[in-house]
Order: structure tokens, then C-alpha cells, then sequence
């Protein structure tokens, strides 16, 4: 009889994702701005956890190979997605770590989270015997109908590539139409295959799966201080946490193309995958190490490009100090420092009422009006993640806190930023903000004002 592993990694997830929680809420470092990772990562372990409770048969404990390849995979598949954001600009991020080494092992270790949360998700679900007796009307797959799939999942593409700014929501399903025939054709693990034999109870888990994930992701986001932010098209209005109501639609079928994207993956390895069913499939074959070589060394260099184009491009600001806000003098900084207070939360902190403002004018020796004048550049710098280096850019423009930002129209702003990057000879290198971000600031800061 096969002596049952100990099951605790579940309750060591749990305390963590609980002691982060209440620490990040606080706003201690590193759990602010780490807080992604102290979230997912736990969320993996528990829902592991629970799975291999229920059947004694789980990822982590019973396919650890599968689990470390599917890390690998899961980078390389969400990087693709960033890539393709640097066409779309739909998101960016905020409060990132400055120091590269450790920002892009970031990247690394929060995209590896991507593909777990969602299959893990997916196992638990099918382990609790949701849509088991379910069932659909057989079809007949075709040439006809694999035609069609090939056409419309090239179009999708060539749609997001071409038309980014109307045809973004083909990103997030259109890899389904294009890879799920080859899967079929090739014999691999498919939602085609399962149509035909008229059962669609993996696509209905991996669905819900993607709407649970969704949410989570969101939700967690929503929180913390490194986060991301949207400025999707046409759905700026509406959002939960960060994102546009609507977008949540889009987690559902991410999670199908991601299944699919993984099973085209599996065709190379003789069908082998993360599932039960399939982990130990034709293990008498062995994929040559010349191919393993060059397919890992195309994806780190394809993750490592593309990281450094994230850091041009969808990263709008880093974690703030005050030394870097050009509104507080040198000497002013270095005071500050010396009494611990060296971030624009820090700073906020210590002032929040007129008694510590003059209390921090007099160990300082400047004016109170001084200090609410480093506070006022201190709110602007955190107003939705904006940052010191973009608070300095509107600093250039007379905008100094954030009622004068209120007052702004984002288009005539943007113009007046360009015309302030093309006058300046010092500008080589500054990277001016897109309309679209400019947008969510005025927005917020107008939401401040009125509130």
C-alpha cells in the first residue's frame, strides 16, 4: 500500500498569503510592493494542497517535473502577451523595483505563476466533480471546419497587429483558432477532440477557472503598491479594482488559448503534459537535447528582450524617494533622511495633521509652508503611482500638486510635455507619458478633488 505524503504545503501558503495580506495593508515594506508574489505563489500552494487532499494525486507532490517545466512555459507564454501589449499599450506598470537584475527576476517569477493558477485551478474544480455529467450535441470536425478555425485565428492576429487599438480583444482568444486544429490533427490533447466526442466538461472548467483567476488577479492587484494599471480603448469609464468591467471577460477564454497554447507545446514531447492522464505518456521517448537546447535558449533570449522593451515601454514609473523629487532641494532630502523619512509615503505619514507639519518645521528648520509644499509634490508623486520622475516632468510645467493637475486637459497636457522634451537639451533619454496614462492621472485627481 503507497504510504500517503505529508500534506502542509497548503497550510504554509496559507499563513503566508495571511501574513502578507495584513502587512501589505500596512504598508510594510517588502510586502507593498512584493505583494503579487506573496499572493499567487501561497494561492498555488493551497489550491495544490487541496487537490492533492482529494484524490492524493497533485502537480506538486506527484508531478514536480511537469510543474518546474510548466514554470518555464508559463514565462516564455505571458511574455509573449507583454510583447504583444507593447503594440497594444493596454496596460503599465507602477512603483517597480529600479535595480534591473532584481526587477526582471521579478518579471520571471511572477509570470512563472500564470499557468499554475489557472490549471491548478482548473484540477480543483474538475477534482470536486463540477460539470461531470455534462454533455453537448456531438459535431463532425472537418477540413471545412479546421479551415475555418486556421483563417479565423490568422485574422485575429493580423487584426492585433495591424489594428491594435480596435481589434486588442482578438489578443485573448485568437491562439484558440490557431493552434487548437494542429493539436487535433496531430493527435495532441484538444476541445476539439472532446466536441466531437460530445463533451466540453474541460473547456466549461477552464472557463470558470479563468473568471476565479481573474477576479483574484484583479482583486490582489487592486491592493498592492507594484501593480498594473489599464488604459484600455474605449473602456475607461467603468472599472472594477483596476480593470474595465468588461475585461473580465476576456480571463475565460485567456485560460482556454492558454490550455491550448500548452497542449501545442505538448505535441513536441509526444503528448506528454501536466494532466493526469498525459504526464506519463510514451515516456520511452525522449526529446533530443539538441532541440531542448535551442527551443530554451530561443525563449530566454526572446523573455530577455522583451523584458528590456517592458522596461522602455510599459513601465511608467519606479519605486519613489524623495531625493529624486526635484520640488525638495538636496539639502532638504538629506534632513528628511536623517529623521528616516525618505519615500513621498514616508513624508505623508509624518504629516498628516497641522501638528506634526509643525513639528517637522521646527526639527528641520524651515517654514510650514515649506513642508506642505514637499507634501503637496509628495501627493502628486503618488497620485496613482505617477512617480518622482513624472511628477518632475509636471513640476516643469507649473503643475505642482495635484488641484493644478485637476485643472488639466490630458490631450493639451501631453502636447505641452512633447513640446517641453523637444525644447529641452537635457531630455535625451526622458520618456514622456502617453496621453492615455495622462488621462488616468486627470481622472484621478479630479476624483480626489471632488471627494
Amino acid at each position: 500500500m503507497m504510504k500517503t505524503k505529508k500534506n502542509i504545503h497548503g497550510i504554509v501558503g496559507l499563513l503566508i498569503l495571511v501574513i502578507a495580506e495584513i502587512l501589505m495593508f500596512r504598508g510594510i515594506e517588502p510586502f507593498a510592493s512584493w505583494f503579487y508574489y506573496l499572493a499567487w505563489w501561497p494561492y498555488i500552494l493551497i489550491v495544490d494542497s487541496l487537490i492533492y487532499k482529494l484524490k492524493e494525486n497533485s502537480l506538486i507532490m506527484n508531478r514536480k517535473g511537469e510543474f518546474l517545466l510548466m514554470l518555464f512555459w508559463s514565462v516564455f507564454i505571458w511574455t509573449f502577451f507583454e510583447a504583444v501589449n507593447l503594440i497594444m499599450n493596454n496596460w503599465y506598470y507602477i512603483n517597480v523595483v529600479p535595480t534591473r537584475v532584481v526587477r526582471w527576476l521579478g518579471y520571471g517569477v511572477a509570470y512563472a505563476t500564470v499557468l499554475p493558477g489557472l490549471f491548478e485551478t482548473t484540477e480543483l474544480l474538475e477534482s470536486w466533480g463540477l460539470f461531470k455529467n455534462s454533455s453537448v450535441k456531438p459535431i463532425s470536425v472537418n477540413r471545412p471546419l479546421i479551415a475555418s478555425f486556421l483563417v479565423l485565428g490568422t485574422g485575429c492576429l493580423l487584426g492585433v497587429f495591424f489594428s491594435p487599438k480596435y481589434c486588442f480583444p482578438l489578443i485573448w482568444g485568437g491562439l484558440i483558432f490557431l493552434l487548437e486544429p494542429i493539436n487535433y490533427q496531430w493527435g495532441g490533447k484538444s476541445v476539439l477532440r472532446d466536441w466531437e466526442k460530445g463533451n466540453l466538461r474541460k473547456l466549461y472548467l477552464l472557463l470558470l477557472a479563468g473568471f476565479i483567476c481573474g477576479f483574484l488577479w484583479e482583486f490582489w492587484n487592486f491592493w498592492a503598491s507594484t501593480k498594473w494599471i489599464y488604459t484600455v480603448p474605449f473602456f475607461e469609464e467603468f472599472k472594477m479594482y483596476e480593470m474595465p468591467v468588461l475585461g473580465f471577460l476576456g480571463f475565460p477564454p485567456f485560460t482556454v488559448e492558454c490550455y491550448v497554447v500548452y497542449n501545442f507545446i505538448s505535441l513536441f514531447r509526444y503528448q506528454r503534459g501536466w494532466e493526469e492522464d498525459t504526464y506519463r505518456l510514451n515516456q520511452e521517448k525522449r526529446v533530443k537535447f539538441s532541440l531542448c537546447l535551442a527551443s530554451s535558449l530561443v525563449v530566454i533570449v526572446f523573455c530577455l528582450a522583451t523584458f528590456n522593451a517592458i522596461d522602455k515601454k510599459t513601465v511608467n514609473s519606479y519605486f519613489s524617494t524623495l531625493r529624486d523629487l526635484q520640488a525638495i532641494n538636496p539639502e532638504g532630502a538629506a534632513s528628511l533622511a536623517s529623521l528616516g523619512i525618505s519615500t513621498p509615503t514616508e513624508l505623508l505619514t509624518e504629516v498628516g495633521n497641522e501638528k506634526k507639519r509643525k513639528e517637522l518645521a521646527l526639527k528641520l528648520k524651515v517654514s510650514e509652508s515649506e513642508i506642505i509644499r514637499w507634501m503637496s509634490s509628495a501627493e502628486l508623486a503618488e497620485l496613482k503611482g505617477m512617480g518622482t520622475l513624472n511628477a518632475n516632468l509636471f513640476h516643469k510645467t507649473g503643475i505642482e500638486n495635484i488641484p493644478n493637475l485637476a485643472k488639466q486637459d490630458p490631450a493639451v497636457l501631453y502636447e505641452k510635455l512633447l513640446a517641453l522634451k523637444k525644447n529641452d537639451p537635457h531630455s535625451e533619454g526622458i520618456l514622456i507619458p502617453r496621453e492615455a496614462i495622462i488621462r488616468v492621472w486627470v481622472k484621478e485627481a479630479q476624483r480626489r478633488i471632488n471627494d
